[in-house]
């Protein structure tokens, strides 16, 4: 399927769901996709998309989806991180074990009252540069424990850990926001690693849909090509064949080696 139109295809359904009150049904995305060649793989990453832009699909488990309505209406005053939907592997675990054991190691993370913390807060909006280091090093290990909290397969935890570090110094020295607290940090932490996790599948749509584009060229070339190697079709003729433009055989015969 064109990258273009899955595109366009995924702008249509959220918006769908927004126009139904940020609800849709299975039977509602799968018409909507019938079209489509997705495989099963790819509608679930479909709802897995959804759910990210906010969108509740009919049908879920009535528990889950209460907790999630129930933690988006808490909005800015939720301090819980979203459950983890990709439970982590022996590896990351043990990735994120050391990477605690670090932090606490460099003496960052540690355990401070709520007191201290609105003092922080307070120092921070005066633009106190040791109240910033000292909330960076106080966070340093939340940015770390929600990324796992919200591991998808789709990006690795190193990388989704890094990502949420990221977030953290921005909404840190963001001088656009005048009142930062505990509730609000975490808020942004989480927007954030949403965002890094929406992305990157997203690329992985964008990806999956080339990889089956060139193992689709890669067939028809093979299954029109000589016994002796000779090539029997003329770009024009694949571009019919395989219902795709001139320009993208083309770019995909260059990048395959097969435009000799």
């Amino acid at each position: 399927m064109d990258v273009v139109q899955f595109q366009e295809k995924l702008r249509e359904i959220c918006e769908l769901g927004k126009q139904n009150g940020n609800l849709l049904t299975h039977e509602q995305i799968r018409e909507y996709f019938a079209s489509t060649d997705l495989e099963t793989s790819q509608m679930v990453k479909v709802l897995q998309y959804l759910k990210l832009q906010g969108i509740t699909i009919e049908g879920e488990d009535a528990a889950v989806t209460a907790a999630e309505k129930e933690e988006g209406e808490a909005g800015e005053t939720e301090l819980e991180s979203h459950g983890t939907s990709t439970p982590l592997t022996p590896e990351e675990e043990a990735y994120l074990k050391e990477y605690l054991t670090e932090v606490e190691a460099s003496g960052k993370g540690r355990n401070v009252s709520q007191e201290m913390l609105h003092t922080l807060f307070e120092n921070l909006a005066e633009g106190d540069a040791i109240a910033e280091a000292a909330l960076t090093s106080i966070y340093l290990p939340v940015a770390a424990k929600m990324a796992s909290d919200m591991n998808c397969a789709e990006i690795h935890l190193a990388d989704l850990i890094q990502e949420a570090n990221v977030v953290l110094l921005m909404a840190l020295s963001d001088p656009e926001t005048a009142h930062k607290d505990d509730a609000w940090l975490r808020l942004q932490l989480r927007k954030g690693i949403i965002a890094a996790i929406e992305e990157q599948t997203q690329q992985k749509f964008q990806d999956d849909c080339l990889v089956a584009k060139v193992e689709k060229l890669e067939s028809a070339v093979k299954d029109l090509t000589d016994d002796d190697g000779e090539n029997r079709f003329t770009i024009d003729e694949l571009a019919v064949i395989l219902d795709m433009k001139v320009d993208e055989i083309r770019d995909i015969l260059r990048l395959t080696g097969d435009d000799k």
